[in-house]
């Protein structure tokens, strides 16, 4: 009995400490699409979706591309808060989760939050994590790019554009 328990507590422990490793490397991640950095987006994004999207440079040019409608509509992205993983998958050799993030926006005297999610996968345990942004891609789009996703894996709503109202 001792010996179950000791067990239990050691996967509970892992599994906890296995949540925050992605949290922070997700939180690392968002923090650079807020900070438009975005070759450091394009080496953290799963590699499947840099390959089949035409390679870095096109991730990159598509990341300007994007954040430049934004800024002429006058959003400017000030923070990133990446939340608690849903559940940790393996599947395939790899650790799949999603992970809930709230991006924080400004357009002038408003305030605005974009509520979404990233996906985090791990080909090597855990020690290393590539991501996708479900801002930009839905579930259909995802399984084309990764075609090894769980089907475990789920999605949470669409993301949903509030105001932030003082």
């Amino acid at each position: 009995m001792k010996y179950s328990i000791g067990i239990l507590l050691i996967l509970f422990f892992s599994s906890l400490h296995g949540q925050e490793i992605i949290k922070e490397k997700a939180q690392a991640y968002a923090d650079a699409y807020v900070n438009s950095s975005f070759l450091e987006v394009a080496e953290m994004t799963h590699p499947s979706l840099v390959e089949m999207s035409g390679g870095s440079e096109y991730v990159i040019e598509d990341l300007k591309a994007e954040r430049n409608i934004t800024t002429e509509q006058g959003l400017v992205y000030t923070k990133a808060v990446v939340g608690e993983p849903a559940k940790i998958i393996a599947h395939e050799g790899e650790l799949q989760a999603v992970v809930p993030v709230v991006y924080h926006m400004q357009q002038q005297d408003k305030e605005y939050t974009n509520a979404s999610s990233i996906l985090a996968v791990s080909k090597d345990e855990g020690k290393t994590y590539s991501f996708v942004n479900l801002l930009q891609h839905d579930k259909e789009s995802i399984n084309f790019f990764i075609k090894n996703l769980s089907p475990e894996i789920e999605f949470s709503n669409p993301s949903s554009f509030d105001t932030i109202e003082k």
